[in-house]
């Protein structure tokens, strides 16, 4: 069942139930650290770490201790581009090509895709295939056709918010999300400028700890680096009612978590992108900015909001629900730390959450552990 809900236990016995099953869990999985905060009536009620944020030297993990969020920096990013929207200085459905002196790719389609289109992912880009085969950026479909998720249009757009501002987009998503939102040791930078957090390492497939990267150009789509209970904590900002001035207003935020477009079973790194024959989900949709669960036919404002992250060594998620105001965040450092995601969700909320079976086709086929 998609309605907003937690299952209905206590904070104390949901932490309980976490510090008995985790562990184990981890060890079965072979995931080095774990570390997860649960919100509860629009606040963060509770967080835990479990595990080494180091297995070279046995350090532990704890609460404070940050990792890299990976792919969950989207709608961090989108929450200040829906700011600087509200404030005039963006319009969501303008070509961004029209911000710009020259077009971003010689290619004509790249003139209709707007603000709207990277942040629902249907863009036309493929997911950093300049990494993988060190190319030209290319398009593949009409902008707006469909959904393909993307994390190249958000540089795009990073590039547009820089050019509309003149200042550094790093600079302008700080001030409107990591500060107001009192992310004190988050960056989107490392190492940061903001403070001096314990990290917490990611770790091989074998088990070895990953020296982090390092670099001081923001990625709009994925360079984020914070813990659980500072992730919580922004989330906590898409179910506000009030008329905070660092909020955006209820309209804003349920724009973000209104479908835009469904998601697909052509994703962007699978060998076979794009398939014109995909098959399309009824209950999880793409936003602005946010993955949202609902059920079939659904219209308006969804209950949950979710995404996940995965820069191949820290694998995340976070869902929760503006309408229950409850959702849960975990993160791990390791390659196999999908594995744990449902878990973690089956504890903190209860409940039948299609987007863990979407994510799971994709890491069921990806990752395999050594045997």
């Amino acid at each position: 069942m998609i309605t907003p809900d937690h299952n209905g236990a206590s904070i104390e016995s949901i932490a309980s139930h976490m510090g008995e099953h985790i562990p184990k869990a981890m060890a079965e999985t072979g995931i080095a650290a774990a570390s997860i905060a649960l919100i509860r009536d629009g606040e963060v009620a509770w967080a835990g770490a479990y595990g080494t944020a180091d297995a070279s030297t046995g350090r532990p993990l704890t609460t404070d201790t940050v990792f890299e969020v990976a792919s969950i920096t989207k709608p961090l990013f989108t929450y200040g581009v829906l700011k600087l929207r509200n404030a005039g200085l963006l319009d969501l459905d303008t070509p961004l090509n029209d911000y710009l002196d020259e077009p971003y790719l010689d290619d004509p389609r790249i003139k209709k895709v707007t603000a709207r289109h990277v942040l629902s992912h249907r863009g036309g880009f493929p997911n950093w295939q300049r990494q993988r085969d060190d190319g030209p950026l290319k398009m593949y479909f009409e902008p707006g056709e469909r959904y393909s998720y993307s994390g190249e249009g958000f540089q795009y757009l990073k590039l547009v918010i820089e050019k509309i501002t003149a200042r550094p987009a790093l600079d302008v998503i700080t001030e409107l999300t990591l500060e107001p939102f009192g992310m004190s040791e988050s960056d989107l930078v490392w190492p940061s400028r903001r403070s001096d957090p314990p990290l917490a390492l990611g770790h091989e497939k074998d088990g070895s700890p990953r020296e982090k990267r390092e670099s001081s150009d923001m990625n709009a789509a994925a360079s984020l680096v914070g813990s659980p209970t500072e992730v919580a904590g922004f989330m906590t900002w898409m179910m506000r009612e009030d008329s905070h001035p660092d909020a955006l207003p209820a309209s804003s935020l349920e724009e973000m978590l209104t479908p835009v477009v469904p998601v697909n079973n052509s994703q962007s790194w699978h060998t076979e992108w794009p398939r014109s024959d995909a098959d399309f989900s009824d209950t999880v949709s793409w936003g602005l900015g946010w993955s949202l669960e609902h059920e079939p036919d659904h219209t308006g404002p969804s209950p949950w909001f979710w995404h996940w992250g995965d820069n191949s060594v820290y694998f995340n998620f976070a869902i929760g629900s503006r309408e229950s105001r409850s959702g849960v965040v975990v993160m791990t450092n390791s390659a196999f730390g999908y594995q744990l995601w449902k878990d973690v969700v089956d504890i903190a909320l209860g409940g039948d959450h299609p987007s863990l079976d979407w994510v799971a086709d994709v890491y069921s086929s990806r990752h395999r552990r050594p045997a």
